[in-house]
């Protein structure tokens, strides 16, 4: 399955919302109308193409000069989907979230507003890279993915799910695969992470032709026991690599439950 890389290493309103919930809404129009068939939406290094998992997202993000940036995210409630902070970092005009409840067919979401965690920086690796995007309606037809509670400890089994590049340089496909997690390290300077930049995260240590994340897999969920556990945000040096990494999303819970709509 493609692996999901963070950009930060591979460059990889409603009316209910509570009062801790800072919103920053988006003014452009989006690139495209909800409903549009959305298969070409940019997997996971060595992946299986699977129709499960319908609550992962393709999101789409539109930056100036018509670039776009791909991730993937997961709904978290009916109207909020839960992505990496690098992601949607650089000022987005627009974003969209694809949904396949059927396996087969996309249905386009627009994004309204997100939000990206206040401990997070472009300049700092690996820290808090999570961040909420608000949609213009609730996803019809989807469960959303229950948050763990708990930290998963080292040698937990974990499945990894994206829309990212794969062993064939093909984006666009929904993916998984399966990963043991690993104690991380307390400094990789290899990868330009200082002593503690990792204690909040998720590891694992991919092995060539293994499962791993990849360029446009930033965002999507590593689940353990069901329960999204950790937000794809990194890896060294590429797909695959010789260290990967997720948020932690237990740290964070107070602030990911004050978004939910």
């Amino acid at each position: 399955m493609p692996r999901v890389c963070g950009l930060v290493l591979v460059l990889l309103i409603s009316t209910s919302c509570c009062a801790d919930a800072a919103w920053r809404l988006l003014s452009a129009e989006p690139a495209g109308s909800r409903g549009q068939d959305a298969a070409g939406i940019p997997q996971i290094f060595d992946g299986v193409p699977t129709a499960d998992y319908p609550a992962v997202a393709g999101v789409a993000v539109l930056l100036d000069g018509g670039l776009v940036a791909s991730c993937t995210g997961t709904l978290i409630s009916p109207s909020v989907v839960l992505t990496a902070a690098h992601c949607v970092a650089t000022g987005p005009l627009a974003i969209v979230a694809v949904f396949f409840p059927g396996g087969t067919t996309g249905v386009q979401y627009d994004v309204v507003a997100y939000d990206i965690e206040p401990e997070f920086s472009s300049n700092v690796l690996a820290v808090a890279d999570i961040a909420v995007l608000l949609l213009a309606s609730p996803v019809a037809g989807v469960t959303p993915m229950p948050l763990a509670t708990r930290t998963p400890r080292p040698g937990a089994k974990g499945i990894i799910v994206g829309y990212g590049q794969d062993e064939t340089g093909r984006f666009g496909l929904k993916e998984f695969g399966t990963i043991r997690l690993k104690k991380c390290p307390r400094t990789f300077p290899a990868g330009g992470l200082a002593r503690g930049q990792l204690s909040r995260s998720l590891c694992w240590r991919p092995k060539q032709r293994h499962h791993d994340t990849c360029h446009g897999d930033s965002g999507g969920p590593l689940l353990v026991k069901s329960a999204l556990a950790g937000v794809t945000s990194g890896g060294y040096p590429d797909c695959p690599g010789i260290l990967s990494w997720d948020t932690n999303v237990v740290p964070f819970l107070p602030w990911i439950n004050a978004h939910l709509q």
